[in-house]
């Protein structure tokens, strides 16, 4: 029996190919796949694919593993958890595949460090899963089926996507709001996976959802889940594999605002709404929505598209700022986050559970 030991991310991957999160893809991407991803954002068969999925395994084991009919997947205690038919095991220009996909090879981009740490050797083939991911939020971790289904349940024909990886603030808000105007509902979808250690920690990026979600949203037009799958940092193409996903989880619109995915300064403000918007065949309807801010004069949330003051009239809060007041256990402005978000965050950050980087 030919092993390969895999991260969390990759087990979890595996659960996304076959649970049709990651549809149209049914197995870790072939080399063709790979390349066509990679240079034109669609797969062999036509369908628009933004970011590779694949399975890197060790260059010391090329010879075993290119002998291999079958390879099986141990996580890090060694105990089996999936598998995978050795289809094809191919090299890759990991300098190539970042400057395309991340459009920068600068690695103090979080992306991009994290994709050169890999091993350029990959197989391609079906995986098969042993043993289910064990939950981290058993009640809000839903598959396609399922939120297709909850769907359904409540009557909703249109629904609209939001993803983060941050907590709920009022320019969030005021997007969910839209967007619940427009549609019968909304998936409000955090993600949860791998993120850089000054990000918020999943933990408290979910409760911060779930009190937003509990205490002001009708549950008639709401729900809440989670995205189990690694951060890229990606921009416009992590912006176009978050819209497929949520239309593989039964979305007609998904929202993409300012520098989605975004990290540092490396894109444009709208690059991804114009790339998203962009392709013809994504199977999803964008709403391209401008950067909600507080209006000093006005009073409330706007866009440059509602106001004729601009945002640098306004006394702002960043998410850096932010950050730095909710881990002093100083609420934000309440003209930028509810108090009782702010209050479940620093109760967090007493606990030392507000950033990934912490315990």
């Amino acid at each position: 029996m030919t092993t390969v030991t895999i991260t969390n991310d990759t087990w979890l991957e595996v659960s996304n190919i076959l649970d049709g999160t990651f549809a149209p893809l049914t197995g870790f991407c072939s080399s063709a796949d790979y390349k066509s991803t990679v240079n034109d954002m669609h797969l062999q068969n036509g369908a628009v694919w933004s970011i590779p999925i694949t399975l890197d395994v060790p260059q010391e084991q090329k010879a075993e593993i290119e002998k291999a009919d079958k390879l099986t997947l141990l996580d890090a205690s060694g105990e089996s958890v999936a598998s995978v038919q050795v289809e094809e095991v191919y090299d890759v220009d990991l300098r190539e595949t970042v400057q395309k996909v991340y459009g920068t090879d600068d690695t103090d981009h979080p992306g991009v460090a994290r994709e050169l740490s890999r091993s350029p050797l990959r197989v391609a083939g079906k995986p098969e899963l042993l043993q289910k991911v064990p939950p981290m939020f058993p009640d809000d971790e839903f598959s396609p089926a399922e939120t297709k289904k909850i769907f359904k349940e409540k009557g909703w024909t249109t629904v609209a996507g939001f993803q983060t990886r941050n907590p709920p603030h009022r320019a969030h808000e005021y997007l969910q709001r839209v967007a619940m105007e427009i549609c019968d509902g909304i998936f409000l979808q955090p993600l949860i996976g791998w993120k850089k250690p000054d990000d918020i920690a999943p933990g408290a990026v979910m409760e911060a959802y779930r009190t937003l979600a509990s205490e002001f949203y009708p549950e008639s037009h709401a729900l809440l889940g989670a995205l189990r799958t690694p951060m890229r940092y990606a921009g416009p193409r992590e912006a176009v594999f978050h819209a497929i996903i949520r239309r593989n989880h039964g979305c007609t619109h998904f929202i993409i605002g300012r520098d989605h995915a975004g990290v540092g300064n490396y894109y444009k403000t709208y690059e991804a709404q114009e790339l998203a918007c962009s392709l013809t065949n994504l199977g999803i309807e964008i709403l391209a929505l401008k950067e909600p801010y507080y209006c000093a004069k006005s009073g409330c949330i706007v866009t440059e598209k509602t106001s004729r003051h601009p945002k640098e009239e306004s006394a702002g809060v960043s998410g850096t700022r932010m950050r730095e007041l909710l881990s002093k256990g100083e609420r934000p402005p309440e003209n930028f986050m509810r108090p009782e978000i702010s209050d479940v965050l620093i109760n967090l950050a007493k606990k030392n559970e507000l950033f990934v980087g912490e315990k």
